[in-house]
């Protein structure tokens, strides 16, 4: 009766096999072998972005190209309610931050660092549901195993959606005291790394990184999912 098992098996599977929250078809991983495939062909040819560091000690570090079936990954993950989307690409990124010799450098020579997620204001959260941020983060330190602080970092000041400003000026007036650090546990984290989903004009990870060095706190890296291609 070992056959009679065996199916009893494959059928259980079959069952409760899980959809690709993509395409819909059955997948064995989140994503199915074809999304996940056109996903990493999005994946940017170097990881640090040498044409764009934040500023001169502060390197950028970009895992994927903000187009095509990345960019419809990402709006999946915030508009459809699939943060499980984030969870899947947060390995990808984990995985090429470990092969880097410019992030092994890194870690080589700031032995406490903890990584730390752009937040979404408590409003925004109420609707969405999550901070893919966060997810991306979380799971990102699971494959690195850096230690992960969601709560350092506090969005205090409900922002629209940079996308909706007219000018620089309305840009750094939206963002002026978004943030702030309301964490009491401060004494083994002065040095982090700032993660993002997406990094466009940069004005929300500046604000970030102003609002963090006024408690001491020194960014030495951002990690981003995403950033738009730039002819150079």
């Amino acid at each position: 009766m070992q056959w009679l098992s065996g199916l009893a098996n494959i059928v259980k599977d079959s069952l409760w096999q899980a959809n690709c929250p993509l395409c819909k078809r059955p997948a064995d991983r989140i994503l199915c072998k074809d999304c996940d495939r056109q996903i990493t062909a999005y994946q940017a040819p170097e990881f640090l972005q040498k044409d764009h560091p934040i500023a001169p000690d502060i390197p950028l570090y970009s895992w994927g190209i903000y187009d095509g079936a990345l960019k419809r990954a990402i709006a999946a993950c915030k508009y459809e309610n699939h943060p499980e989307i984030m969870e899947a690409i947060a390995v990808k990124i984990g995985d090429t931050w470990k092969r880097s010799p410019h992030t092994q450098s890194l870690t080589k020579k700031y032995k406490k660092l903890t990584v730390v997620p752009i937040p979404l204001h408590d409003n925004k959260l109420k609707v969405r549901g999550f901070n893919q941020a966060e997810i991306l983060a979380r799971r990102f330190c699971d494959v690195t195993m850096l230690p992960c602080n969601p709560q350092l970092l506090q969005r205090v000041k409900d922002t629209k959606a940079q996308m909706q400003t007219k000018s620089k000026q309305e840009r750094k007036q939206n963002l002026s005291r978004a943030f702030a650090v309301l964490s009491t546990r401060l004494s083994d984290q002065r040095d982090v790394i700032l993660f993002d989903d997406i990094y466009t004009s940069g004005a929300t990870i500046r604000e970030a990184i102003t609002t963090l060095k006024a408690s001491s706190i020194n960014v030495r890296s951002v990690v981003v999912l995403a950033r738009p291609q730039f002819d150079r």
